[in-house]
């Protein structure tokens, strides 16, 4: 079953149109160039095409991290695109402080012997 996105998460929807098809063409260049002679522009081509894979493999992934890092950031929270129960407390904002837990009757109940 299909997540539904939480408000403000970034969509893998252009990451994955822009980047899979590029993988899969390097992958098929590099099949083709498996029986290939073994000359010095075919070597220089698989390792382009393999430094291209690595490449775009590790900037899909750590993009992304990149990009989640930076919304927890942000939100001060370890849950950047989680709709909060609560709004978000100001810790480490000058001026601002963090609200104070209730106070509680000293008081004891009725029936309770002081």
């Amino acid at each position: 079953m299909r997540r539904r996105p939480a408000p403000g998460e970034p969509s893998w929807r252009w990451r994955r149109l822009a980047i899979f098809p590029v993988i899969a063409f390097c992958c098929w260049q590099l099949h083709l160039l498996r029986d290939a002679p073994d000359t010095r522009v075919n070597d220089t081509m698989a390792f382009g095409y393999m430094v291209l894979i690595a490449v775009l493999i590790l900037g899909y992934s750590g993009f992304a991290t990149a990009q989640d890092v930076a919304a927890i950031w942000a939100t001060r929270s370890g849950l950047p695109y989680a709709p909060t129960a609560y709004p978000p407390t100001a810790v480490g904002v000058p001026g601002m402080s963090p609200p104070q837990p209730a106070r509680s009757d000293p008081t004891p109940p009725p029936g309770y012997a002081s």
